[in-house]
């Protein structure tokens, strides 16, 4: 187990950086609010409907420069209007996750990522819905829409203990057959897919068309140590195998390891669902500030 501390964990200058990042859109947003996210819902053919702030990488063709001569500040004219989106995190927080120590902990840091993926999405003026995903249930965490509310989020996320069976498919389903959930936004699964019905969790996030599946895996997960004794879980059934790792065991935990995750990537890129393996061994804001956005799923303002 870990010991407590004060959750999630990071200091302002970190806080300040994934500001300037977002949840990359891979669909237009269909909400009802304003966000920073473009939507298809367009404005009376091509008549004026409001203003916004420029911000970089926008169009500089539709800068009205006759504000910026009267108010000094770069405004662009909107012509469709902007939605926003909700973001879906479903945090897996059963026993394969309470799994090595201090930060590279892997529930601990699947829900310090699940945290910085929401401060981003209220950043925007996104809503965020966090679930705690275990024994077949997707518990719902108080929903965040500013930066207020993510102090409750951050303090139940804060106090979890990882606990009890997986039963991915089960607590997936749950959260996407939903009545409010289709067309709502990217859903994101915090997961290490240690589990045997961890395909069917996969094809019941596709539909969504925004799903992205972040799996987590220890340090000593990805390279165990010469001579440890462990215990493999058989990625079909889930049965425990004790094994001492030799060199002979340990080049076929390699190999079958590289064989899991590509099967995952596979099965991924067959569905069009984003999938990034990443090391809890690495410092978190490694994963957020450069990982993530190198794979595609967080960009700069």
């Amino acid at each position: 187990m870990i010991t407590h501390y004060s959750f999630p964990g990071w200091g302002p200058a970190f806080g300040a950086a994934i500001e300037r990042l977002s949840i990359a859109a891979r669909s237009p947003a269909r909400g009802q609010h304003p966000s920073s996210v473009r939507s298809r819902t367009r404005g009376r053919a091509l008549e004026f409907a409001d203003y916004r702030a420029y911000a970089p990488g926008d169009d500089p063709k539709l800068v009205d420069w006759r504000a910026y001569a009267r108010l000094g500040r770069l405004y662009l004219k909107q012509y469709e209007e902007e939605r926003s989106r909700t973001i879906t995190l479903l945090v897996d927080a059963s026993t394969s996750m309470d799994w090595s120590e201090g930060d590279s902990h892997k529930g601990l840091y699947a829900r310090r990522l699940a945290a910085g993926l929401a401060w981003i999405g209220v950043s925007h003026h996104e809503t965020v819905q966090v679930f705690l995903v275990r024994d077949g249930e997707a518990l719902p965490l108080p929903s965040v829409s500013s930066r207020a509310t993510t102090v409750v989020v951050f303090r139940e996320l804060g106090a979890v203990r990882e606990s009890g069976r997986t039963l991915l498919a089960d607590a997936v389903r749950r959260v996407a057959r939903g009545p409010s959930r289709k067309g709502r936004g990217p859903v994101f699964l915090l997961t290490d897919l240690l589990d045997p019905t961890w395909r069917s969790a996969l094809d019941s996030l596709a539909p969504s068309g925004e799903a992205v599946v972040l799996q987590l895996l220890a340090p000593d997960e990805w390279e165990p140590p010469l001579g440890q004794e462990v215990e493999l879980v058989d990625s079909e059934s889930g049965e425990l195998r004790p094994t001492r790792l030799g060199p002979v065991e340990l080049g076929a935990y390699r190999q079958r390891l590289r064989a899991f995750l590509a099967e995952v990537n596979s099965h991924c890129h067959r569905l069009g669902v984003v999938h990034l393996a990443i090391n809890t061994g690495i410092p978190l804001h490694e994963t957020v500030l450069k990982q993530l956005p190198t794979a595609g799923v967080l960009t700069g303002r």
